[in-house]
């Protein structure tokens, strides 16, 4: 076959016309492939990006309040009442290691208002040897309970917080605390293990973050924090996605072999396009209608199911302050999206009454 033979010529015709026919199913095949890889490519950037930050984060929530235990500021009014370094440093040579490991320090869990109801007779705290009780200065006081240093110290700190079972049972009492302090007062919640060596320096911080707590402190007044978590069940993304795909199979079912297999590459794209917005979609209405019955809302990261143990995906992982006079009503919201919901195979789930941890972020930074 040459050029000019009319064979060539009609090879050459039909090659055109083949172009001209798949040019812009290709072209347009190109840009979702291309956009799903971007996708893609973004998706593990961030990922990335927030396991660096994520490290970062631990690693100064780990060191800081263990720099706080050990190494902690005394309150300074003037350069003579402050201790030269080499003597307190002899000093602390001097004491048993022993006195120093049993001394109590303070582990704060919270603060509130002074003078309201406090909290019922012997609360036990982490230390189940030492109830919770209330630190007062002028109108702030610290939800604390004693702790001693041969368990709440740096070092000791530092290996505990590596023990999963410590920190289970710690996070634990922390939290009983924070529930049973809740119903009777209003609290700003702080981390776990936030350790101060004395009680004048929990004052002094209760002092100096004075204005943040009180402001904190009105903001959360008469409000809980709420979680509503959306997860659909496997495959159930998928389906909904493919009802659009199945005019295509319909439409392509005569096709040869090779439009048949450009088809389905084609229809794949397709369905991940859909797949992706359907979970958005559905996320962002469940997010809309939850927030419309809060003061605050947030979206806080995806869990992995490894971590939450949920079946399927999640799409939704949202928290919301809520007016307690408006939780039963928040509630029946959640009640009505889990019947819309439960129809395309997603589970809409409510977790809560929880200290507002979600809504504090710059009082707790503030307390460190």
């Amino acid at each position: 076959m040459r050029e000019g033979d009319e064979a060539f010529e009609a090879l050459r015709q039909a090659i055109d016309s083949f172009g001209a026919e798949r040019a812009q199913d290709l072209v347009a095949e190109a840009r979702i492939e291309a956009a799903a890889k971007v996708r893609s490519m973004l998706a593990e950037a961030m990922a990335q990006s927030l396991l660096d930050h994520a490290r970062e984060h631990l690693a100064a929530e780990s060191v800081k309040p263990r720099r706080r235990a050990v190494e902690p500021r005394q309150p300074q009014r003037s350069s003579a009442r402050r201790p030269q370094r080499a003597e307190t440093e002899h000093r602390r040579a001097e004491e048993p290691r022993a006195a120093r490991d049993e001394a109590p320090a303070y582990y704060v869990y919270g603060i509130t208002r002074a003078g309201g109801p406090g909290l019922p007779d012997e609360t036990p705290g982490v230390d189940a040897g030492h109830p919770a009780e209330l630190v007062e200065h002028e109108e702030l006081a610290a939800i604390v309970s004693r702790v001693t240093l041969a368990e709440f110290g740096e070092a000791q700190l530092h290996e505990n917080l590596n023990d999963v079972g410590w920190l289970e049972d710690t996070a634990r009492a922390h939290e009983e605390i924070l529930d049973k302090a809740l119903p009777r007062m209003t609290v700003v919640p702080l981390r776990l293990c936030t350790i101060y060596r004395s009680e004048g320096q929990v004052q002094e911080m209760l002092s100096a973050e004075r204005d943040v707590f009180a402001d904190a402190l009105r903001r959360l007044e008469g409000k809980t924090e709420w979680g509503v978590k959306l997860i659909a069940e496997p495959g159930a993304i998928e389906r909904a996605a493919g009802i659009a795909a199945g005019a295509a199979d319909d439409e392509e079912a005569g096709a040869s072999a090779g439009a048949a297999y450009m088809g389905q590459r084609r229809r794949e794209a397709v369905l991940r396009e859909a797949a992706d917005a359907i979970a958005e979609d559905w996320a962002e209405a469940v997010h809309e209608r939850m927030a419309a019955h809060a003061s605050e809302a947030l979206l806080n990261p995806l869990q992995n199911p490894d971590v939450s143990g949920h079946v399927g995906e999640m799409l939704l992982n949202g928290v919301y302050l809520v007016e307690d006079r408006e939780a039963d009503e928040f509630r029946h919201a959640v009640d009505e999206l889990a019947d819309e919901y439960r129809e395309r195979g997603a589970d809409v789930q409510l977790t809560g009454p929880w200290p507002p941890y979600n809504f504090v972020k710059s009082s707790i930074e503030a307390a460190r």
